[in-house]
């Protein structure tokens, strides 16, 4: 069978199969990061990652996870959607789920007119809804966060990929994958997939 056609011949099923071996890949790999840095050694990380701010606590998101950034549009509501879904926008003519990233943090508060959606792609395009994007980094470290001893506010999102030294101070990573997964009947976002 050719590797891109679908063993059921629904591409938007292979579509939100392939998803779901990308997000298990992803937290494997995460996992095996946190591994190495447990076991001493600092280990640089390779590529860029951008630098959010959401509810006053930075995070690290993964470029080659990232579309575009834009500024916050007016949203609509999802009917039934996780408290944590926003709403939907259009973007570039297809519908875009937006995640609001405080909620996730336990924090409600209405967004400022300047915050920003970080466009990520996956089987359908979903944003992160953020307060504002700082900067780029380019190859942060990760450590051992238990040697640190330091605890963030991301901790109990099960975002988190792991802790990074940057410029900025230790940051955590942030792994995308879990909030990106949205299903194939267009409801709403599916958390640690």
């Amino acid at each position: 069978m050719h590797k891109n056609s679908s063993p059921t011949g629904d591409p938007e099923a292979h579509r939100s199969a392939v998803q779901r071996r990308l997000a298990a890949l992803e937290s494997e790999v995460a996992q095996l990061r946190q591994e190495l840095a447990g076991l001493g050694r600092e280990q640089v990380l390779q590529g860029l990652f951008l630098t959010v701010e959401v509810a006053g606590a930075l995070a690290l998101l993964p470029t080659e996870a990232v579309q575009e950034v834009v500024r916050l549009v007016e949203l609509s509501p999802l009917p039934a959607a996780p408290e944590h879904v926003a709403g939907t926008f259009l973007y570039r003519g297809a519908p875009a789920v937006v995640v609001d990233l405080a909620v996730l943090l336990g924090v409600r508060r209405e967004p400022e007119l300047d915050a920003h959606l970080v466009v990520c792609g996956g089987a359908r395009p979903v944003a992160l809804l953020v307060d504002r994007v700082r900067d780029i980094v380019e190859q942060p470290t990760l450590v051992d966060a238990a040697a640190e001893g330091e605890r963030t506010a991301w901790d109990r999102t099960g975002l988190m990929a792991g802790l990074c030294r940057t410029p900025a101070g230790l940051v955590p990573l942030l792994r995308a994958s879990t909030v990106l997964f949205v299903p194939a009947s267009g409801g709403a976002v599916q958390e640690g997939v």
